[in-house]
C-alpha cells in the first residue's frame, strides 16, 4: 500500500460508519476499510459491498475483537459476525486497541456442530501488504461477485496463519483500551525504499539495480499486466527511484 487516510466519518460518534479508512495502493487502486464496532446485520454489509463494487472499489471489514469470544471459546453458530469470514479468504479480521498500540489478527469461526462454532485466532499480522480481487462469494446472505480485499500476498494466502499456539489478542483475558495512539506513519522515503525492495542502507548501485529489475518487469511494453496498471506501476517505481536519488543527493 502507498498510504492510508482516515475519513471524516471515522472520528464521528456513529457506531458503524460508512467508510473509516481509505487505502491508496501503488497500483492506483483505492480500497475502503470498514471498522465494525457494534453488531451489524448482514443486509447492511451486503449493501456496503454492492455499492463499493458498483463504484469499482474493493472492500475490507475489520471487527472489534471485544465483540466476540476469546481464542478457543465457543459460541452459537448463527451469530452476526460469522458471515464476515466468507469475505476474506475464509477468515475475518479482528482489531484490538491497547496501550501498546493497535493490532490486527486473522480469526476463524470453526464449525463444531450444527449449532456451535469455536473462535480461533491466528498470529498478529504485519500490515505491509493489502491485496484486492474480484471473487464469487457463495454465502447465502452475501452471495454475489464482489470486489474485496484482504491482508494477504499470493504466497501467504496459501499458508494458514492459524497455529495451535496462537496467542489471543488479550493475553490476560482483559479487554482492550479504547484509547491507543496509532503508530507513526511511514515517511515517503521509507515507502520508496520498500517499493524498490531495498533496505535504507542500500548503496546507490543496489538501488539502481533494484529499480532496473522491477521497472523491466512492469514496463508497459513488456509486462503481462493490463496496460493502465503497468503504466501506473512503472510511474510509481520511477517516482520512488527519483525521490531516493534526490534525498541522497545522488544527482
Amino acid at each position: 500500500m502507498q498510504r492510508a487516510a482516515f475519513t471524516q466519518s471515522s472520528v464521528s460518534m456513529d457506531s458503524v460508519r460508512d467508510v473509516d479508512l481509505i487505502v491508496y495502493t501503488w497500483a492506483g487502486m483505492t480500497i475502503h476499510i470498514h471498522l465494525i464496532d457494534e453488531p451489524t446485520k448482514t443486509p447492511k454489509v451486503r449493501r456496503i459491498i454492492e455499492n463499493a463494487t458498483g463504484s469499482a472499489i474493493p472492500t475490507l471489514f475489520m471487527l472489534d475483537a471485544t465483540l466476540f469470544p476469546q481464542h478457543g471459546e465457543h459460541d452459537q453458530a448463527d451469530r452476526w459476525y460469522v458471515p464476515f469470514q466468507a469475505l476474506a479468504n475464509e477468515r475475518a479480521y479482528a482489531y484490538t486497541l491497547s496501550e501498546s498500540g493497535p493490532a490486527v489478527y486473522p480469526v476463524q469461526f470453526k464449525t463444531v456442530s450444527r449449532f456451535e462454532i469455536e473462535v480461533v485466532y491466528g498470529v498478529a499480522l504485519e500490515l505491509k501488504q493489502i491485496r484486492h480481487y474480484k471473487i464469487n462469494v457463495k454465502h447465502n446472505a452475501l452471495k454475489g461477485y464482489w470486489l474485496l480485499a484482504d491482508f494477504e500476498t499470493e504466497l501467504s494466502a496459501k499458508t494458514s496463519p492459524f497455529r495451535s499456539t496462537a496467542v489471543p489478542p488479550f493475553p490476560n483475558g482483559g479487554k482492550a483500551s479504547a484509547h491507543a495512539a496509532p503508530s507513526a506513519p511511514k515517511t515517503r522515503l521509507e515507502l520508496s525504499y520498500e517499493l524498490l525492495g531495498v533496505v535504507r542502507a542500500a548503496t546507490r548501485e543496489e538501488v539502481k539495480a533494484a529499480f532496473r529489475k522491477l521497472a523491466f518487469e512492469v514496463h508497459p511494453d513488456v509486462s503481462e499486466l493490463p496496460k493502465p496498471e503497468a503504466e501506473a506501476r512503472f510511474k510509481q517505481l520511477s517516482e520512488a527511484y527519483e525521490y531516493i536519488k534526490t534525498a541522497n543527493e545522488w544527482g
